[in-house]
């Protein structure tokens, strides 16, 4: 698909612009001086000229317009020394400055009040929330500190379960999130189930996080927008660190780059690695210390593996600076989560006493039945960013990744026998294949440029290309041979395979209007390469403040998305997103945002923020709930992997409130959602989805008792999710035409009620944790003990339902006592505990 020409105009003409404009200035970087790691939200100011500026997420500043002179420059950042030096600034010539600020205080607390104070004045974004490592680490989480976990406990977001990590954000579910490490999208970001996510909490640097109103360089999702950015590595000494909890361990190094004595270049690396090793320790204490004391008969029909099941992963990241205006950033992350079971088993007439068959017995048998079952799924990315300073106002950036997400199911079964009888001497066998897979291969490239026209406007546009090709099949083979005649039951292969690209280009400007009033407006333009279509997406932000403590902040924007999943609309369990682009005929899966909120800051550093949204969902693809195998009415066995969608219409709104307390001994946030969703099905009634939940409440503090003991708890309670309940059962005699011998087999159905129209009990958990940390050697260890549900609170996961009939023994008669209904809890009281080296 050709680019229309006109799409890279506003990029040529900004360019031009930024040449032709570049003003005398100073600019530079602020790091922090043992790590190399940017300081933002740093504080530069020329108080003799009462001007400043403040560093980016990169650490970066530019304070333009300055007169030739002698000038007083101070830089400062809470926690951290204050920089003050005299700076000259001679005629037409731009001065660059690098500069290392040393810790005072203990880094964390300080700062991040720093930054929120910051955000509060500069950020005009709604819906925005960033999350540093620390802050992420407060929370207690099963077993480990999770970004997922973290993000779950704020206003807005929730999860379906215990058991899943997938974030539900304002009524999106968890495929309408786009997902990204180092701006790498990541489409399965998910461990074990979901239960863990994919990305390694000690190798992150912070989570930019956007439930909703997202900037113009955003797009192709509809819910929310999460970039997890990694450590840059420390550009001045090897160091690292190492975790080991109840079922994982972790460890990351990082250190400069080997460049010489070169000022010329410099740079720094950053590698982090995780594996599970539950399965190990369980599966060896299975073969050495239960198996061997087993009956032989019951250790012959045992599985060799207990736990079959691990997962690992990789992150990796270097950066090298060629000169003061060029740096190459490469990130990739590699894993994936195994589970790999096999079974083997002989058998024979003697194992059941038929030891003599030609005397007392009609026929001997022996043979052997085999299982196979390998599942895996996994994550591959990789990227290069190249950072070009052109001017101290102009900032051009180049980003080329791949993304690439495989999963592939295999399950083989195999019985071979052989019987002889008085008579006669067969064999037969059977057999049977199931393989699914899908994969994902993504290839973007992007391009931006960053124009920091003066101190009221800054202007941002780029163009962006993405070739996703998805690669979904299935194949199922079934077949009998008996004394070498073989009968074929199955004998199936399918696949959906497209390739379809999305491109766009964007544009954003962030004027101050006055010092009361901001603006943030955008447009997005986007094509998909199987619609002819041109997608308009605008986007437009304010904020206003009310007093130097309050302001008024609001946004509304639209948004598309060219791709969607093949899930069941109201599984209990995700474990993975089945994905494909949107088909030819079918629109473009739209939503439109409309949010407003204030936010209050205090003296005391208490941040106050509430916000009010509505969101509506159009052209959503859901999967309809039928049998992907089964048997028609002519007795055929009909296949069909893909089944069909319904069209889908949502909405979305609710109220939320964040106090979030960021000083003192005791740190932390309380955060409540009421919110409602609703969705609609083509030619059916608004009903509730699974995971709408209407009050939530979150409660998380860190509690330092001194300066190495920390004791932290977190606490959730939530209104009960929609649920469909069970009224009655049916009884139906049906032919099974799988046997051979075409039995007639007595089944049972349930009778559902409305949809959705019951609620489970309120959800409601309290989780503590206990940190202690001490100096070790030439680092750091720290230990840590936590435990979930300390109520031991009785979590509702799902109901199952019986038969329940009374037996009289007296009589050998039962009594039907209808359906019984059970419910499956979610985490029980569970504690577990770790350690943490530092080095």
């Amino acid at each position: 698909m050709k680019i229309p020409y006109f799409w890279f105009r506003p990029l040529c003409l900004l360019f031009l612009a930024s040449l032709g404009f570049a003003q005398q200035s100073i600019n530079g970087f602020i790091r922090e001086n043992t790590t190399g790691e940017p300081l933002p939200y740093a504080n530069i100011i020329l108080p003799d000229l009462n001007r400043g500026a403040t560093s980016n997420v990169d650490g970066y500043f530019v304070v333009s317009d300055l007169p030739v002179g002698t000038h007083r420059l101070i830089i400062s950042i809470i926690g951290y020394s204050n920089d003050e030096r005299m700076i000259e600034l001679p005629d037409d010539m731009n001065l660059r400055l690098d500069i290392r600020l040393d810790q005072t205080i203990i880094a964390g607390q300080p700062i991040e009040v720093n930054a929120e104070r910051e955000k509060f004045k500069e950020l005009v974004s709604t819906s925005t929330v960033t999350l540093d490592r620390r802050t992420i680490e407060v929370a207690p989480s099963f077993v480990e500190a999770d970004v997922f976990r973290a993000l779950q406990m704020l206003p807005g977001v929730q999860s379906l379960n215990d058991f899943s990590s997938a974030l539900y954000v304002r009524g999106s579910t968890p495929d309408q999130n786009l997902i990204m490490l180092d701006g790498i999208t990541v489409y399965n970001p998910m461990h074990l189930g979901g239960i863990f996510s994919t990305f390694n909490t000690d190798a992150i640097k912070e989570a930019d996080f956007h439930a909703g109103g997202f900037p113009a360089q955003y797009g192709g999702r509809l819910g929310s927008i999460l970039n997890i950015i990694n450590r840059e590595g420390n550009t001045e000494e090897f160091s690292g660190s190492a975790n080991i909890s109840l079922i994982s361990s972790k460890m990351l190094v990082e250190g400069p780059l080997p460049t010489g004595d070169s000022d010329l270049i410099k740079g720094s690396w950053m590698l982090a690695g995780r594996r599970t090793y539950f399965d190990a320790i369980m599966n060896t204490g299975w073969k050495y210390l239960i198996k061997p004391f087993m009956s032989e008969d019951v250790r012959e029909d045992s599985p060799d593996k207990l736990v079959p099941y691990y997962f690992y992963d990789f992150q990796g990241k270097m950066n090298l600076d060629v000169g003061s205006d060029h740096r190459l950033t490469w990130s990739s992350f590699y894993g994936d989560d195994v589970l790999d079971w096999n079974f083997e088993s002989d058998y024979s007439s003697d194992d059941w006493g038929y030891d003599d068959w030609e005397n007392d017995n009609e026929y001997y048998y022996e043979g052997t039945d085999k299982s196979v079952f390998d599942w895996r799924w996994g994550n591959f990315t990789n990227s290069l960013t190249w950072r070009w300073i052109v001017n101290p106002k102009l900032i051009a950036r180049t980003f080329v990744a791949n993304s690439r997400f495989r999963f592939a199911v295999n399950f083989d079964y195999s019985d071979e026998s052989y019987s002889r009888s008085i008579y006669d001497t067969t064999s037969s066998s059977t057999s049977f294949e199931f393989d699914l897979f899908d994969r994902i291969n993504d290839n973007s490239i992007e391009s931006s440029l960053t124009w920091l026209a003066n101190d009221r406007h800054n202007i941002l546009t780029g163009f962006q290309r993405k070739d996703v090709g998805f690669h979904l099949g299935m194949i199922i083979g079934a077949e009998e041979t008996y004394d070498g005649e073989t009968e074929t039951f199955l004998d199936t292969i399918m696949w959906m395979k497209s390739k379809p690209a999305e491109t766009a280009i964007y544009i954003q400007d962030q004027w101050e209007v006055n010092p009361l009033l901001s603006l943030q407006s955008g447009l997005r333009i986007a094509t998909y390469s199987l619609h002819d279509t041109l997608y308009f997406e605008p986007r437009l932000g304010l904020k206003y403040f009310l007093s130097e403590k309050m302001s008024f902040k609001a946004s509304i924007g639209r948004y598309h998305q060219f791709l969607t999943v093949a899930n069941p609309p109201d599984e209990n369990l995700r474990f993975l997103d089945i994905w494909f682009g949107i088909p030819e005929d079918r629109p473009a899966p739209l939503s439109d945002h409309y949010i407003m909120g204030l936010e209050y800051l205090s003296d005391s550093d208490i941040l106050i923020r509430t916000e009010a949204y509505h969101k509506t969902f159009d052209n959503m693809l859901t999967l309809k709930p039928t049998d992907m195998i089964a048997v028609d009415d002519n007795g055929q066995v009909r296949i069909d992997p893909f089944n069909e969608f319904w069209e889908t219409d949502a909405y979305a709104q609710g109220v939320e409130v964040l106090v979030k307390k960021l000083s003192g001994r005791v740190r932390g946030w309380a955060g409540y959602t009421f919110a409602q969703t609703e969705r609609k099905y083509e030619g059916q009634d608004w009903y509730y989805p699974k995971y709408d939940r209407t009050h939530t409440l979150n409660v998380v503090a860190d509690w330092a008792l001194s300066d190495a003991l920390h004791f932290s708890s977190a606490l959730t309670y939530s209104s009960g999710n929609p649920y469909t309940a069970v009224i009655g059962r049916t009884e139906s005699w049906t032919e099974d035409s799988w046997d051979i011998n075409d039995y007639w087999y007595d089944r049972e159905n349930v009778l559902y009620g409305e949809k959705h129209a019951h609620r489970y009990p309120g959800y409601f958990r309290l989780d503590v944790s206990l940190k202690k940390r001490k100096p070790f050697y030439n680092g750091h260890r720290e230990w840590y003990f936590q435990i979930l549900n300390v109520t031991n609170h009785l979590n509702v996961f799902t109901y199952v339902y019986r038969q329940h009939e009374d037996w009289d023994y007296r009589t050998q008669t039962s009594t039907n006592k209808g359906v019984q209904r059970f419910g499956v809890p979610m985490f029980p009281f569970f504690p577990t505990f770790g350690v943490k080296f530092e080095f």
